[in-house]
């Protein structure tokens, strides 16, 4: 398991800290964090179907051990009817470029004839990586954890000097 001792320490600090400077720590982290996961996402995105599927619902938790990014998992309903949490791995990853789906239909005139439809063209070719999130956090975390380590420090240290 990779793991810093810095980090370590600093949630070992805030964990010993008390409970009106966790407090603190995490109600200066959240916008922060909100605002620059919610912006990396925004830069990677690049269709309208991304933004409302990923960018609209991108969260972070904020605990006193780690911070979490999250993205596409809420119920709420899109202008479609579809719900982003059942949408964002088309989203993320992509869909075959390939998938036909036949069915018959009748005419007016009674007429039977079959129809093909593509019905994932409208999204990226598949990719395991990842377009929005995953690249977006393999590139923002570093310096979230740097900017949770610089706010948990400045507020540790306020609260040591209106002790002292």
């Amino acid at each position: 398991m990779n793991s810093s001792r810095e980090l370590q320490a600093l949630i070992l600090s805030i964990r010993r800290s008390e409970k009106e400077v966790q407090a603190q720590i995490r109600k200066h982290t959240k916008p922060m964090v909100q605002s620059a996961w919610q912006q990396g996402l925004a830069q990677h995105a690049s269709t309208r179907f991304e933004h409302k599927v990923l960018v609209e619902t991108a969260r972070v938790a904020v605990s006193n051990q780690n911070v979490k990014l999250k993205s596409g998992g809420l119920a709420k309903k899109l202008s479609g009817g579809g719900r982003a949490r059942e949408l964002y791995v088309a989203a993320e990853f992509g869909a075959d470029q390939n998938r036909e789906t036949q069915y018959g239909q009748i005419s007016k005139n009674g007429k039977r004839y079959s129809v093909t439809r593509h019905s994932a063209r409208q999204l990226r070719p598949r990719n395991k990586k990842g377009y929005v999130v995953y690249p977006t956090a393999a590139e923002i975390i570093p310096r979230l954890a740097a900017l949770w380590t610089q706010t948990a420090v400045r507020t540790l240290y306020e609260a040591f000097e209106k002790k002292g």
